[in-house]
């Protein structure tokens, strides 16, 4: 079993037999980050059944696209981040890539992803306007984007979780819009679709 490493920075942690946490050198207590996983049904079902932040996947899938991997933060107990990549045609680009982040506060996944050496999003982006929207679980998630010039970056809060939305390149941007609609497959009426899934090769970027 590969070694778990910081949620943060991809660092070497110190187990909690030392001082009953696990230690990044760099970042101190942080949640250990598990390897990457291939998005077959039965990784993302086995995430959903373990997770205490939604697993979220779009539904219906666009055209095109695959579930490339899953990612899960945390020790023992439930997970406390998830990480869902996908990879599909852009307008654009030939292909693009997007990883959805659910995360409890302090984690720290979804900015690694996003490329910003913080843990979670400054309380000034609830005061800037309303970049998109999209819909989690039925109801309208309001997004902010966020200068980060090599990809897109959206986050905002959904079933009392931050939401990452991170797309490679930046020039598809678009790919996060109004319509795009995101299930908890947490849920077992969503999970029993998971077979359904249309299953792409392990994401490079979300193994990093």
């Amino acid at each position: 079993m590969p070694d778990l490493v910081c949620a943060r920075c991809r660092g070497a942690l110190q187990t909690p037999e030392v001082d009953g946490h696990w230690t990044c050198g760099a970042h101190g207590r942080v949640v250990p980050l598990h390897a990457a996983v291939p998005g077959e049904h039965y990784h993302l079902a086995d995430a959903a059944s373990s997770s205490g932040v939604p697993v979220w996947v779009p539904w219906p899938m666009p055209p095109g696209w695959s579930v490339s991997g899953v990612r899960r933060a945390g020790g023992t107990g439930p997970a406390r981040a998830v990480a869902v990549a996908l990879l599909g045609p852009g307008l654009a680009a030939r292909q693009v890539e997007l990883v959805v982040v659910a995360e409890e506060p302090g984690v720290g996944l979804g900015a690694s992803y996003a490329g910003l050496p913080t843990t979670d999003p400054g309380p000034e982006v609830a005061s800037l306007p309303v970049d998109t929207t999209v819909h989690t679980g039925g109801v309208s998630t309001p997004l902010w984007s966020l200068p980060v010039s090599d990809r897109a970056v959206y986050v905002g809060e959904a079933d009392g979780r931050w939401l990452w939305l991170i797309a490679w390149p930046v020039s598809e941007w678009m790919v996060v819009h109004d319509d795009l609609r995101l299930v908890d497959v947490r849920e077992p009426v969503h999970r029993a679709a998971l077979i359904d899934l249309r299953v792409g090769a392990l994401s490079p970027r979300l193994a990093r």
